[in-house]
């Protein structure tokens, strides 16, 4: 019993995952149009950082904002995490927002493919029927694009999307194993975080300062900012922190499965930014959800059977 709501907990993590990630597809393509891209980054990881140090001190106290990890493993875990928003952003930067999240429904292949270089590890049972319900999904979402239906157009960027996947997933990896075995999903998504924010403020003054990019506090409008911050405490601090948990329960390979709901999502909040979807996006998308169901179905049979 206690499995079975061990399990649903982290079901009902990668669900918050899907939705507030799949929100930050096309809120981060709309800011991209009034931000330059280091700037953004940098304000998106403080806002997320704020939001944890403060949700760490409440819910764990004020020691566990100690780093509890080795400088050159801090400063490794934040530079993956930082690398990945980073070219996260760039991608998005330069695809359209539908057919980005179209193409990062093959996310999970790249996860799967990194976690077995890296660990070595065998997949669970189902894992291969869930991998390709779910890419069959993806291919659905894309079929508009790839035989010219509707508007929705390749932009070059997805590619970049697509392969940040394997970044994420060696950050998913060391993210539990680097810490001792006590330490809180929460306090090592803070940890992360903390680290990540440091590489990206730096990297943002030195591309202001020397001209690259411009200052982001430019930017007038309090709903452009307002989205920035909303969505940047929910996808970069508490998704991240809710994506530790799911991987830390369901194994990284299996947690990204869930990630198929991002492209769900994001085409349902792209909506609200005049990206329209077709038929094709709906349904592909409800394909791969049912890789996800699938998977998770066959989790919960053989811990009833254990």
């Amino acid at each position: 019993m206690t499995s079975n709501r061990t399990l649903l907990g982290a079901f009902a993590a990668m669900l918050f995952v899907g939705a507030s990630w799949g929100a930050n597809v096309p809120v981060t393509k709309v800011m991209l149009g009034h931000f330059d891209l280091f700037p953004m980054a940098a304000l998106r990881t403080l806002s997320a950082i704020a939001a944890l140090v403060l949700l760490v001190w409440l819910v764990e106290g004020s020691r566990s904002l100690r780093l509890a990890i080795g400088a050159g493993r801090f400063m490794l875990l934040g530079f993956m995490m930082a690398s990945f928003f980073t070219l996260y952003a760039l991608g998005l930067k330069f695809s359209n927002p539908i057919s980005a999240a179209a193409v990062q429904v093959a996310g999970p292949l790249v996860a799967a493919v990194t976690v077995r270089l890296v660990t070595g590890l065998r997949f669970d049972p189902g894992f291969g029927v869930a991998l390709a319900l779910t890419l069959l999904g993806g291919v659905i979402l894309s079929a508009s694009t790839l035989f010219g239906e509707g508007h929705v157009t390749l932009g070059g960027g997805e590619i970049v999307v697509l392969g940040s996947n394997a970044l994420w997933t060696l950050y998913s990896l060391k993210a539990q194993t680097w810490f001792a075995a006590g330490a809180s999903q929460l306090q090592r998504t803070y940890v992360a975080s903390l680290a990540a924010t440091g590489w990206l403020v730096l990297a943002a003054v030195v591309m202001v300062a020397s001209g690259a990019a411009r200052s982001p506090f430019g930017v007038e409008g309090g709903w452009i900012w307002t989205q920035l911050i909303v969505v940047a405490i929910l996808a970069s601090g508490f998704g991240v922190y809710y994506w530790n948990v799911g991987a830390s329960r369901l194994g990284v390979a299996v947690a990204s499965l869930w990630v198929n709901l991002v492209p769900f999502f994001a085409v349902l909040w792209a909506m609200a930014y005049g990206f329209i979807p077709n038929a094709y996006q709906i349904v592909g998308g409800l394909v791969a959800l049912s890789g996800v169901v699938y998977m998770q179905i066959r989790k919960l049979s053989t811990t009833a059977r254990s």
